[in-house]
């Protein structure tokens, strides 16, 4: 089986298209064309549905990227780490972000891997916790923050910190940081939050089947800039860490008033492969991540209790 191929053949389906591909990897048409049929005879099915427009991975196509993108990409970065031979790594580091965390981390941990770190390649990649772990699962990123607990994730995690969440509502509510409400009071507001498997949802839920008490989901948004613009538009309020939306409370977009008692915490976990499997970018960044939450914990930023 031919590496370059099967890199090839994740090329065409990132892309949709057998044109723009070739001309990503700066390859002729007609022999990216005949690698893919070579690729197809040797899997014995069609891998893409071809038509005018591009090309669409076949339910078969689709099972063999699911199957391979992972591991491909551990083996491009096993060879980017032995290229560099250098304490600074090289090659693209993938990181899973939940939204929230993305908030306060993403642009600062950049900068950060940017200035220390200038040969890897950071690539971030947000999305929530039920994504994130499948991602992970299958090799498709290389380290993700979670939601904890770490006791509920089969996989080799980090405990990296505990932040309490607040009810955030819009610029026209009462809620004052210096008031904390209860699950009996939330409960009785319309609340907007996230589907259901996602972490914060779950989270909340469990805060309030421990009060005995049913939660009022008005609305669900799975984006986070969504589930705050509803608040802001005044149609419900939801339950964040108040470091995911603090440039919006700081400017009076929005309002929020701690939770309790007792308060609802959630924990933050660094889910990282197994120590045999840890390529010498990935550590650079996983130290890179530890440092930079660090400073933002030391520094006021992040309102948050470390764990390490």
């Amino acid at each position: 089986m031919d590496f370059r191929r099967l890199e090839h053949f994740l090329k065409i389906a990132e892309l949709g298209s057998l044109s723009r591909a070739a001309d990503r990897m700066r390859i002729a048409q007609p022999a990216l064309s005949r690698q893919m049929r070579i690729l197809e005879e040797e899997a014995g099915t069609p891998l893409f549905f071809r038509h005018r427009r591009g090309m669409q991975l076949t339910p078969a196509g689709e099972e063999l990227r699911q199957h391979i993108a992972g591991p491909v990409r551990q083996v491009r970065q096993a060879f980017e780490d032995i290229k560099s031979r250098s304490a600074e790594g090289g090659g693209q580091i993938a990181l899973g972000i939940p939204p929230t965390v993305s908030y306060i981390l993403a642009g600062r941990l950049a900068r950060r891997v940017a200035e220390q770190a200038p040969n890897i390649s950071l690539r971030i990649v947000e999305g929530y916790a039920g994504h994130l772990i499948d991602w992970l699962q299958r090799g498709e990123i290389d380290v993700a923050l979670l939601y904890g607990p770490a006791s509920d994730l089969q996989m080799n995690v980090a405990e990296m910190l505990y932040e309490e969440l607040v009810l955030v509502g819009p610029s026209s509510s009462a809620l004052d940081p210096a008031t904390r409400v209860s699950i009996e009071e939330i409960v009785k507001l319309p609340i907007v939050l996230p589907s259901q498997s996602h972490g914060l949802r779950l989270i909340v839920e469990a805060a309030a089947r421990k009060a005995g008490v049913p939660l009022n989901v008005r609305y669900e948004a799975d984006s986070f800039l969504v589930l705050k613009e509803l608040v802001e538009f005044g149609l419900g309020y939801t339950v964040l860490p108040l470091s995911s939306m603090s440039r919006e409370v700081d400017a009076g977009i929005l309002r929020y008033a701690p939770i309790g008692h007792p308060p609802v915490v959630r924990q933050l976990v660094l889910g990282i492969p197994r120590e045999e499997q840890m390529t010498r970018s990935t550590r650079i960044i996983v130290r890179l991540v530890r440092e930079e939450i660090k400073h933002l914990v030391d520094t006021g930023v992040w309102e948050a209790q470390l764990q390490y």
